[in-house]
């Protein structure tokens, strides 16, 4: 019953993975993978928690070490042993009613496989448009200020 709270941890990494929150060098991850995905000619990319990441993600590489030690952690509180973790994100999907005009539907799926080799996989729906730095600011987490409050 308890390697069930698998499928509650891939819900939860697949919720933070497509969060606004989720940024890479100051810029929502989803929209740089969705730049990412239409350079390269594909509209899926698959990121290995564990940091196996092909050179040319090599730029993810921290988003893919974070969502690992997240799944690590999340699943070792809940004493459960873990084989290996991914995330696939599919651009380019039909619009939803909560895309705006010039953007695309997105869908992220989460896979923990457990010590058994059972896979646990969660899925989450967005829209997004490709990263355009003249368009969007960037995070001040990325530049190291601090917010003085």
């Amino acid at each position: 019953m308890r390697r069930r709270a698998l499928k509650g941890i891939a819900a939860d990494v697949a919720a933070s993975f497509i969060s606004r929150n989720n940024d890479c060098d100051g810029y929502w991850t989803v929209g740089k993978l969705h730049s990412y995905a239409r350079e390269h000619s594909t509209t899926k990319i698959l990121i290995d928690v564990s940091g196996k990441l092909p050179s040319t993600l090599s730029e993810f590489a921290s988003i893919a070490a974070k969502y690992g030690s997240m799944i690590e952690a999340q699943a070792a509180a809940k004493g459960l042993g873990i084989r290996a973790g991914q995330i696939e994100v599919e651009f380019d999907l039909p619009k939803t009613n909560q895309c705006s005009a010039d953007e695309a539907g997105f869908i992220c799926a989460v896979t923990i496989v457990d010590d058994r080799g059972q896979a646990w996989i969660r899925k989450a729906l967005g829209c997004s448009r490709p990263h355009d730095p003249k368009r969007e600011r960037r995070s001040s987490r990325a530049q190291g200020e601090a917010i003085a409050l």
